[in-house]
């Protein structure tokens, strides 16, 4: 009898510190993942439109040689603002949020940009940032939206050409 209380007294304990121990890596895996992004949504204000960025999964930022770092609410608006630079050589760094992860910057070199009429974005462009190496993930996002799949400089034609951002309509409050 002895012999029987001290087995399940120990698989009782084995079984404790197992589950205590996936918590915490759980915990901080999903620390770290969801502090990787350093939007304050609700709070943060977008570089471009000088609105409050509110969307998760959505936003970008740009990082000037100088130090400074602009902070937008989507794709469309990252673009928009780099666009605007006069010089191109003070960025240090371009990035978005990725859709699929939801809280983790990349690259702008390392996505692909799904325009779905199906998945609006803040700013009416209907652009989602996509890991470029996810392939699974392109095609459940593509399979659930279809749409075109763009590239960085495409992206830049676009938001250039839909929001004519050489003269009449550029900053409007359309954005």
């Amino acid at each position: 009898m002895t012999c029987r209380i001290t087995i399940i007294a120990f698989i009782a304990a084995f079984l404790a510190v197992a589950c205590t121990q996936e918590d915490v890596r759980n915990t901080n895996d999903v620390f770290l993942y969801t502090n990787s992004v350093d939007i304050k949504y609700g709070t943060d204000i977008c570089s471009f439109t000088k609105k409050p960025i509110e969307t998760v999964r959505y936003g970008g930022k740009i990082t000037l040689e100088n130090g400074d770092v602009h902070k937008f609410m989507s794709v469309e608006c990252t673009a928009g603002f780099y666009l605007g630079i006069d010089d191109k050589s003070t960025i240090k760094q371009i990035e978005i949020v990725d859709f699929a992860h939801g809280q983790q910057y990349l690259p702008v070199d390392g996505l692909v940009f799904l325009q779905s009429k199906l998945r609006p974005s803040p700013n009416g462009l209907f652009l989602t940032a996509i890991d470029n190496s996810n392939t699974k993930m392109k095609q459940y996002i593509y399979d659930a939206y279809p749409g075109t799949f763009m590239s960085w400089e495409e992206v830049l034609g676009l938001v250039q050409e839909e929001w004519d951002l050489s003269g009449t309509k550029a900053h409007s409050s359309s954005f």
